[in-house]
Parts: structure tokens; sequence; C-alpha cells
């Protein structure tokens, strides 16, 4: 154990009864990084403890914890996993995936800027991951090369999304002593001033690491913090270009566009920045796996006898001048004059330096015949072709289904990404069919639900619930609706709630007494009724025509079409009337109304001489209805 783990207190703790500190892996402004064993599931995790002077900040403990627990819901293939969050002595922690291998910051020191080819590839895959990460709410404000991870394998992960902000957080105040977080080379210019902060704010960071990447230097350096900041604010990024001749006008002008000062002018999304990347890929040459690239591996430094002694092993296998051979030390050894080898000795060694030929020759046309598969994920099927045709590969494509992946879009490969493959050979590119959704059809619509069940079964789909629902055209216990509706689209073996007619939905029928039979008619069509007179009566109380009864009564609720029966007044009834001609006045009055009928008296002289009935209208004899009025004539 080196002296820094030795005076590190964390090494050897155990935070929260689970996690076993066990090596100091990298010591920041904010955070220290260690390598733990988590007990509990017995595997190895990155243990990140936050800096004392974080904890005191007001809310930002609070803030932390529910931020974290939000990012641990983020996964993705270019993304560093969080496992975990927790406090342990007042100390925030988080326990991330363990991820082997360097950081692009480690290739920068050793190696010096990228070309352009690898520093696309780089942020083409860091932007995948900022992708997930932004459709997911959250902006990452501290994109730069401690921050990117290549696993020995070349591929891309994003860490430190443990202390990434809620996309719509509200900005920091400086005025209230808050932090600000993240590294000022490649801050935006909106959180250099404190400013609300979105997935435009990732973009600038990756345009800065990209100019870096490419010529080995960040656009703005200073003596102090201020200084760059005032930078980010005030000046514009130059072409990465002017630094390094040999990058591309492609790339310049992604580089540019990535890092306006303005968020509206840069690209409004990691995922636009992603397909300009890939774009401008195609105007750069191709090279190497980045595996031979990068420092995967720890460097071996030998001292001085440790090189000495490797040149004497190198020299154990030799002949020496008297014809003795040694293989080694200790090894076995014989002294043979030449004039003492036999024949069969010739031979063997001819035989064996014939076999060492034909196996260097095997070696080499094997080796020099072999290609590296490149990383082909979220490529279009035309560049990831294109790019497998350009270093003496064939393509075959298989189409699937992608619930992340545009139409078009490489999958993977068979052989994978990085598998040796012999020139020539046939790569299978896995490419995006797009997300696999099924129409919710119509013909199951009018049908029984056994019908309509297997006519979804035939898309993937199932019957996941029946309901019941009133239908004007639909005969009952047929399919009227589906639950999505007809023509959505839906994903493989999604239920579908089909709702099952009960028929017309009730009416009321109106009230329609007093009305004559034409009207009522009118009115019981309006609801979807119709009207059967059934018997005409006598009835003192109505005129004749109109309706006096139905059946069923007004107000009750039956089916439309439903036929409602009506008995129609023929008016009052009929009686004779009394003959009074020639009766006294009184007399004939008394008999009049005795029988219903009012008297109307009429006298043609003015004077009433004999107070009689000279005559009457109607006539004595006649029918008439009850009631009516009865003149009649005195003198």
């Amino acid at each position: 154990m080196d002296s820094a783990n030795q005076s590190d207190p964390f090494i050897g703790q155990i935070l929260d009864s689970r996690y076993v500190i066990e090596e100091l892996i990298a010591r920041g402004g904010m955070a220290t990084v260690y390598r733990a064993t988590d007990t509990r599931l017995g595997r190895t995790v990155a243990l990140k403890i936050l800096a004392g002077t974080l904890v005191t900040e007001p809310g930002f403990v609070e803030r932390f914890v529910h931020e974290a627990r939000a990012a641990a819901a983020l996964t993705h293939p270019n993304v560093v996993a969080v496992h975990d969050q927790g406090i342990w002595n007042e100390f925030p922690f988080l326990v991330m995936e363990y991820v082997s291998g360097s950081t692009v910051r480690d290739a920068l020191r050793q190696h010096g800027p990228f070309t352009s080819a690898h520093a696309l590839q780089i942020v083409q895959s860091v932007l995948l991951g900022l992708s997930a990460a932004h459709d997911a709410g959250f902006v990452h404000r501290d994109i730069k090369p401690e921050n990117i991870l290549v696993t020995p394998e070349g591929h891309v992960k994003v860490t430190d999304f443990g202390l990434a902000r809620f996309m719509h957080s509200a900005p920091l105040d400086s005025a209230t002593g808050a932090v600000l977080l993240g590294t000022m080379a490649y801050l935006s210019p909106e959180q250099v001033q404190q400013k609300q902060i979105d997935q435009r704010s990732d973009v600038y960071s990756t345009g800065i690491m990209l100019f870096e990447l490419l010529t080995g230097n960040v656009p703005f350096s200073g003596g102090a913090a201020l200084d760059v900041a005032l930078m980010h604010v005030n000046q514009e990024v130059p072409p990465p270009s002017a630094l390094q001749p040999d990058v591309p006008p492609a790339v310049d002008h992604i580089v540019l566009t990535a890092t306006r000062k303005s968020p509206n002018d840069r690209f409004q999304s990691a995922r636009a920045f992603h397909d300009a990347v890939v774009r401008a890929s195609q105007a750069v040459p191709l090279a190497e796996a980045l595996t031979t690239v990068l420092p995967l591996a720890p460097t071996v430094i030998l001292d001085r006898q440790d090189i000495a002694t490797t040149q004497t092993q190198n020299q154990t296998v030799r002949e020496s001048a008297s014809g003795s051979i040694s293989l080694g030390r200790g090894g076995i050894s014989t002294d043979l004059p030449s004039s003492h080898v036999s024949w069969r000795t010739k031979i063997l060694s001819v035989l064996c330096a014939l076999v060492l030929a034909v196996g260097a020759v095997a070696w080499y046309v094997l080796t020099q015949n072999r290609i590296t598969v490149p990383d082909l994920h979220g490529l279009s099927e035309t560049r990831a072709t294109s790019v497998l045709g350009n270093i003496g590969l064939k393509t075959s494509v298989a189409g699937t289904f992608s619930e992340t992946l545009g139409i078009g879009t490489v999958i993977s490969s068979s052989p994978k990404a990085l598998e040796a493959v012999r020139k020539g050979s046939t790569v299978t590119l896995r490419v995006s069919k797009g997300k696999e959704r099924y129409i919710v059809p119509a013909n199951v619509i009018g049908v029984d639900p056994n019908t309509a069940s297997e006519t979804l079964a035939a898309l993937t789909l199932t019957v996941s619930n029946t309901l019941a629902a009133y239908s004007d055209r639909i005969s009952m216990g047929k399919v009227v609706r589906t639950v999505p509706s007809v023509g959505s689209q839906v994903k493989r073996a999604t239920g579908i709630t089909l709702v099952l007619s009960k028929g017309p939905a009730p009416v009321t029928i109106p009230a329609i007494t007093g009305q004559t039979v034409t009207s009522a008619t009118r009115t019981l069509a309006s609801v979807g009724l119709k009207l059967d007179v059934v018997r005409e009566i006598f009835d003192d109380a109505s005129v004749a025509g109109e309706i006096i009864t139905t059946n069923p009564s007004s107000g009750s609720l039956v089916k439309k079409g439903t036929t409602v029966k009506v008995t129609v007044s023929k008016g009052p009834s009929l009686v004779p009337v009394p003959n009074v001609v020639g009766m006294p006045t009184d007399a004939a009055k008394a008999a009049l109304e005795a029988q219903g009928f009012t008297v109307l008296t009429h006298n043609r002289l003015g004077v009433v001489v004999f107070n009689s009935v000279y005559s009457q209208d109607p006539a004595g004899g006649a029918s008439v209805p009850r009631g009516s009025t009865i003149t009649i004539e005195i003198v």
C-alpha cells in the first residue's frame, strides 16, 4: 500500500455497514473516489465521498440526496451507473459502477491531441450518453476529459451524473453563497452568469472538450478563474484548425456551432449535436481502433537491474563457438563439437527451421489479413456499410426493432465491435427498423369478441378487458370500439379493451297527451319512437282528435324503435235534444238544462206576448254533444 493510501483516513472504513473502502483512486476539489467492495452483492464499486466544504452549503445535502436518487434511475451503455447514495458521518457519498480503464485526460497527458476521427468517435459516444440523461430530465454541468472513461474494450462512458442537476431547477444565486459547481475551463456562459441552464449547457461544455481533444488545449485559459469566466462570456471560441491545421472544416464547423455564446445559436440538443458529429465523421480519414490509441493498461516501468536481467535472459538461447547449446539458466546443456554432430541432428535442425519458417509465414498471413471490426453503434446503415467497405469487409443487414435508435441506425454487429476478422469477411449489421409498433385494426369493429380476439392475436395483441356501451348501429354483443382506439400504434403484446354493444340507448317517452295524432307522431319520431292509434272514444273532457292516453305512459324509458299506443278522443258523448217548442219559456229552459245543455233565448218581437217557445235550434230529436248550446225563440 502506498503512502497516500496509508495516510487516508477512509481506507479500511466500512460505510453504511456495507461498503469496504480498499484503495484511493482519485482526489479532486469536490470529492475523493475510492475503490470499494459491496459486501452485500460481492462486487467492486467506485465510491465517491463528497468534500466537507459542500456539506455546509445551504440545502446542498437535501438536493444531493434527492437528485442522486433520480440519477440512479438513469441507465445507458455510455453512462457510468449510480448504484446507491447515502450519508456517512455527515459525508454524502455515491456508489457507482466501477469501470476499469483510464480517462480521456490520461490519454491527452500521455499522447497529446487526438486525430479528428478519434476525437469525433469519443464525443459521439459521450453525446449518446448525454442524450439519454437529457431525456430523463438531467443536465450534467461538468463535462470534461476527466469525467470520460474508456474501458479496455474501447467503450466510452460518461461519469459524475451523481452531481447532475434537474434540467428545470432554479438557477443558483451567488447572493446566497451557493457554490458554482463545475470546472471553469468548460463552463457555459449561462453557468458562469448563474442563469437558468438546460441541455444546451452540456452541448457547450462538450464542444469545449472536443476543441481540447483536437488541439491538446482548452480555448480559454488564464491566471485566475475569473479571467477564464469572463472569456467564456465575452470571447468567441476560435476554430480548432487555428491551432491544429489538419482539422477539417466540417469539424471546425461543429465545434464553433456547439460553443456559440447564446444557447439559441447552438445545437439545441445533444442528439442534434450527435447527428452533426456522425455527418462530420464522413469527412475525416478513418483511423485505427480507439483501443490502440488510449493507454488502457498500466505502463510497466523497469529499473536498471530489471533491464540488465532481461537482456541476460534474452541471450540465454545461443550457440557457442564450440558447438555448445544452452537453454536458459540451469537448463539442458550439451557440448557437441561440430565434427561429431550426426546427420540426424542436421536433418532435425533443418526440419525445425522449416517449421519455424512456415509458422512465421502463417502468423504473418493471419495477422496481416485480420481486421478489427469498428464500433458501428449509432451509425446509419449507409455510413456503416461505407466504413466496413473502406477497410475490406463485406456487409449483410438484418433488421430488428429498437426502442431507442431510429430507423436505419446500426444497433450492433456480428462479429462484435473490436473483434478481429479475416479481410474480406462479412459483418452482419443489426439495423433498427424503428420502434416495434402494431396498428389496432379496424376489422374488429362490429364482430363478436372471439373473432376480435383472434384478429388481435395475429398482430401479437391480446384482449385485456371488456366493457359495455350503448350503440345505435352495432348490434348487441358486438364490438363497438377499442381502447386504445382503432388506428393507434401500440407495442407488442399490448392488452386491448373491447367495448361491446348493449344495443341502442333507451329513450324517454315525451308527453304527447292533448296533442293531435299528427303532432304527436312528429314528436315521437324525433326520439326514435313510433305511434299507433289503438282506439277512439268519446270523452267529455277533451276535443275530438286529441290524444287522451298513451301506453307506455309518458316519462317511461323504452328502447328506440318502440311503438307507443295511444287512445284518441272522439269528443264528448252525443245526447238527444228534447223538443220544447210550445212549452213555456221557463219550463223549456229547465228541460234543456236538465240534459246538460246551455240555453240561449231570443225574442224576435222585442216584447213577450205568450211567453212560450216558438222554435228551437237544434230541433228537438237531434243528437248533439253534451253541453252544446240550444237556442230557443220565444213570443
